[in-house]
């Protein structure tokens, strides 16, 4: 009862191939279908396929428009065809040798080919080997121009073209890109492209870190199909050794932009931040009652304050979310801030050792880091208590000779037993796991009322759904099921309220790596692997799935969530009481011999990290006052001897009991403050 293929034909006109078969059961549906795997299993992409039918005999009709809309641009895509008859699925097969030609239309990103790996009948749409190489390229202080070949026989106006300029979240991620800015080009006529594009409408919006790495792009947007694919802009050989430039941009202002030719052979440019040195420090004196500068500061700068701002790690990088600001007394001769120690760095936004940098900010400007010239001697400085804060700290010199901040934590320590909900995964668990490998007497100090893993914030506050009956899957083990169900059901935050925890153990696992589902009803479930591998994905009426193919976009679509999250979370637990796990994958692991080895998908690991440093900064700003377990500068590894398999995601031993340690001495310190 096999469906078989014995025809396959193609109008080129109206660009429809038909496939004819036998099938002997009553046909309910034709589909053609694939499914992609990139950091997770896809949802399957399918489309219903006009079909008729005569006795046995069936043909169905396959649009090259909508398989070119729903293909894999970078990729192959693998397209196979399945009959559906009273609820059971038949893939279409082929008993014997069919007839077909590659297809190559023009102005199209593919090429199509029938094949028949292992009988099974498959479409296979390729992306063309286009490439596009820039021939002509030109950098003036207020435009970027030049010409670009397309490897490819272009007809006129059949595609409308855009530069797209896309920031790498650090230099060593090539792969990936965050934010991008679009300049339109229009349609094009042929293959042979002229551009300009106008740095004056250069946003600051690329303009994240000191130095950025911005990766250029042709954008190709097919007007026949709704599709598009971004191209890198190779180096034709005749212009390569004229290619770096630097120019100091009219806007953003204090900016400049620098092309150069990656070893790849590509076109990529440098954003920089030119801000050294407008600003500078004349005197600084201190004492244990206040802190003196006095600044040189251009005269057209109005409305001057000085701002100190927190640095909270971002991977290799960082970035700030908080800040005080003291006002700047500007006189004729000189401009002075004097800081009273009762005000420097008060409040619940320190943490261990921290480092705090100085901005002057004016009206119209950008912030600018305070240089600190050889006149200024800062070596001597001592650790001074911060007013009613157990920190100490000291200013100094930073490596960029700019004014910075130092402060370390004041002496604490001792126990007792306390009541932990966890919410997150294995990084925050399996701390609270009494085999030799982990924690044996864990329990002597914490009891865990209640887990919930895996769990996505966009899944926690959505309502339930009870479409799926998890029995039907008999590839789970229990606590997989549980995890499952948990997520379905949701009740999250009144489990947390009945189970009067002293703490909430959070990390945000399940939104770096993976992604939420809306269903058809509005419902949203987590993809966790569980979900992936049992097969219920493909059982799920999905709407939508938000992936991490563009983490800028995810990031802010997030925080909406983050936000009503962590409202209602608020309502429940006081933000002391919540202790977030900074988490962090490793690159590194210990083999089977003891041997440190490094992941082949480094840079992978090294974007989601970047990824993750984003989503716990976030939810600081919002929570200042939250506890912070952060291992992330910690030496920790790997294991391929973990117990629950070998993976980026699992560490050594050591990595848990240390873990241990550090909840023991929040929890202590939190103790004693309030019985203070």
């Amino acid at each position: 009862m096999k469906p078989y293929l014995n025809k396959i034909e193609l109008n080129q006109e109206k660009q429809i191939w038909t496939i004819s078969g036998t099938f002997p059961l009553k046909i309910d549906a034709i589909q053609a279908h694939y499914t992609e795997m990139l950091e997770f299993l896809r949802p399957e992409k399918k489309i219903d396929l006009p079909f008729q039918t005569d006795d046995t005999k069936f043909n169905a009709s396959i649009s090259l428009q909508e398989i070119a809309e729903n293909s894999i641009t970078n990729n192959k895509t693998a397209w196979t065809f399945r009959i559906i008859s009273e609820g059971k699925s038949y893939p279409i097969e082929s008993d014997g040798p069919v007839s077909n030609k590659e297809f190559m239309p023009i102005n199209t990103f593919y090429q199509y080919l029938f094949e028949f790996p292992e009988g099974i009948v498959t479409l296979f749409s390729k992306p063309k080997e286009i490439t596009a190489t820039l021939s002509e390229f030109q950098l003036v202080p207020d435009s970027l121009s030049g010409v670009i070949n397309l490897s490819t026989t272009i007809e006129p106006d059949t595609y409308a073209a855009e530069i797209v300029f896309k920031r790498r979240p650090y230099s060593a991620l090539y792969l990936f890109h965050e934010q991008e800015e679009i300049f339109n080009i229009g349609n094009i006529k042929s293959n042979s492209i002229n551009f300009n594009v106008d740095l004056k409408n250069l946003s600051s919006e690329l303009l994240v870190d000191s130095n950025n790495v911005i990766d250029a792009f042709i954008r190709l947007n097919a007007l026949s199909i709704k599709k598009q694919h971004d191209f890198y802009l190779n180096i034709d050989s005749s212009i390569k050794n004229t290619v770096a430039k630097e120019v100091d941009l009219l806007t953003p202002t204090h900016s400049k932009l620098t092309s150069f030719v990656t070893g790849s052979n590509r076109l990529s440019l440098y954003f920089k931040k030119n801000y050294q040195e407008i600003v500078s420090v004349v005197s600084f004196e201190e004492d244990e009652n206040q802190i003196e500068l006095q600044f040189s500061l251009p005269k057209k700068f109005t409305n001057c304050q000085l701002v100190i701002k927190r640095r909270d790690n971002k991977a290799k990088l960082f970035e700030y979310y908080f800040e005080q600001v003291f006002p700047i007394k500007k006189g004729l001769l000189k401009s002075e801030t004097i800081i009273s120690r009762n005000e420097f760095l008060t409040g619940n936004i320190n943490k261990e050792n921290g480092i705090w940098d100085f901005f002057i900010r004016s009206t119209g400007e950008p912030d600018l880091p305070i240089f600190i010239p050889n006149t200024v001697d800062l070596s001597k400085n001592k650790y001074h208590d911060v007013f009613d804060n157990p920190f100490q700290a000291r200013i100094l010199k930073n490596g960029a000779q700019n004014l910075s901040i130092n402060t370390i934590p004041a002496p604490e320590s001792n126990n007792n037993p306390l009541k932990i909900a966890v919410m997150g995964s294995c990084f925050s668990r399996n701390a609270f796991n009494s085999s030799r490998y982990f924690n044996p007497d864990y329990k002597r100090f914490f009891e865990v009322t209640f887990t919930q893993s895996h769990t996505s914030i966009f899944s926690v506050l959505s309502e339930p759904y009870k479409g799926v009956n998890l029995e039907k899957y008999g590839n789970m083990t229990n606590n997989e099921r549980r995890t499952v169900q948990d997520d379905l059901n949701k009740g999250f935050f009144e489990k947390l309220e009945k189970s009067n925890s002293d703490y909430l153990l959070l990390d945000f696992y399940p939104d770096v790596l993976r992604g939420p589902l809306w269903l058809e009803g509005g419902e949203i479930l987590s993809l966790s692997y569980i979900m992936e591998q049992t097969g219920i994905l493909n059982d799920l009426p999905i709407k939508r799935l938000l992936d991490h193919s563009n983490n800028d976009a995810f990031f802010q679509e997030w925080t909406t969530y983050a936000d009503k999250f962590i409202e209602k979370l608020l309502t429940i637990m006081p933000a002391e009481r919540i202790i977030l796990n900074k988490g962090g994958f490793t690159t590194k692991y210990y083999d089977k011999n003891g041997t440190v080895q490094e992941y082949k998908i480094k840079m992978r690991i090294e974007r989601n990290n970047y990824f993750w440093d984003r989503l716990n900064n976030y939810f600081l700003a919002k929570v200042p006052t939250a506890q912070v377990i952060d291992f992330t500068k910690k030496p920790y590894i790997g294991d391929y001897y973990y117990p629950f398999g070998h993976s980026f995601s699992h560490f050594e031993s050591g990595y848990y009991k240390d873990f241990f340690r550090e909840m023991i001495y929040i929890t202590e310190r939190e103790k004693r403050k309030s019985t203070n």
